[in-house]
């Protein structure tokens, strides 16, 4: 079966783990169907050890793999959006630098946009896992057709961000990724949906996602709040939800803000898997 050509873009820094990286682009590289071209960027100056797993896997991978180097640290959105600049191919998958995507996920979700012509994200399942990858915790589970998640997202981010693949057109229609430093992929689905874009999730689980008590302290504290609440409005005002959704939001998110990093962590685990 032929499929679309697409690209995979990963996103790193300077605090990377050199061997989560190397798992990273080694799940890509090894798939049922190879990426035409993946693209690094590297989000500033990097260690020798992060430098080396890029150049090896450079000198090993047969297809197109582009580099793309920062100055400077710019956080996730802006070195995605330097990434999309250099794909060479309208689908783009993206895939985080310490997560490992399943054999089969492009396979997948190339199938999936062949049933579904309309969407313009594919995203799907992910299962959380804590230092080794068969050693899961959770299951992050989102809505597969469009009607409930445009429903879902009123709430919580209705794409898993590490398994999304997107049209290269498109987001650079609705402006890219915002310059935020959290929730820039929320808001990039929020101005998907409401300027009536189609996303598909599939059921599938298509990546073990990484994870670690920084990741849940980093989902706390007044700063991520003020950029949550800042963004609520806006998607209201986008079309995306009432007061009603937003206040509710508000005050779970400001909730969470309060409590410490352990009982965030087992409330995620518990109540949002």
């Amino acid at each position: 079966m032929e499929y679309p050509s697409f690209s995979v873009l990963i996103t790193v820094y300077s605090k990377e783990d050199p061997e989560f990286l190397n798992q990273a682009i080694r799940s890509v590289i090894k798939q049922t169907v190879v990426p035409n071209q993946i693209i690094i960027v590297e989000d500033g100056e990097l260690t020798s050890e992060l430098e080396k797993v890029i150049e090896n896997h450079k000198k090993s991978f047969f297809n197109d793999f582009t580099i793309v180097k920062l100055d400077k640290n710019m956080g996730r959105g802006i070195a995605s959006n330097a990434g999309i600049e250099k794909a060479n191919n309208e689908w783009i998958a993206k895939m985080d630098s310490d997560d490992i995507s399943k054999p089969d996920r492009f396979e997948i979700q190339l199938k999936a946009i062949q049933k579904h012509p309309e969407a313009v994200a594919i995203g799907g399942q992910v299962e959380e896992f804590i230092g080794r990858q068969s050693n899961i915790i959770s299951k992050r589970e989102v809505p597969l057709d469009s009607e409930s998640i445009f429903k879902f997202a009123k709430y919580r981010s209705p794409v898993n961000n590490p398994t999304v693949m997107f049209k290269k057109s498109v987001v650079k229609e609705l402006g890219e990724y915002s310059n935020l430093r959290f929730l820039e992929d929320y808001d990039l689905w929020v101005k998907m949906l409401t300027a009536g874009f189609k996303i598909v999730n599939v059921p599938e689980t298509l990546v073990d996602m990484r994870m670690s008590d920084s990741l849940y302290s980093r989902r706390g504290g007044f700063k991520y709040l003020f950029v949550y609440i800042k963004l609520k409005d806006k998607w209201r005002r986008m079309g995306l939800g009432n007061y009603l959704s937003v206040f509710t939001s508000d005050v779970a998110m400001f909730l969470n803000t309060l409590v410490p990093t352990n009982i965030r962590k087992l409330t995620y685990k518990k109540f949002l898997r």
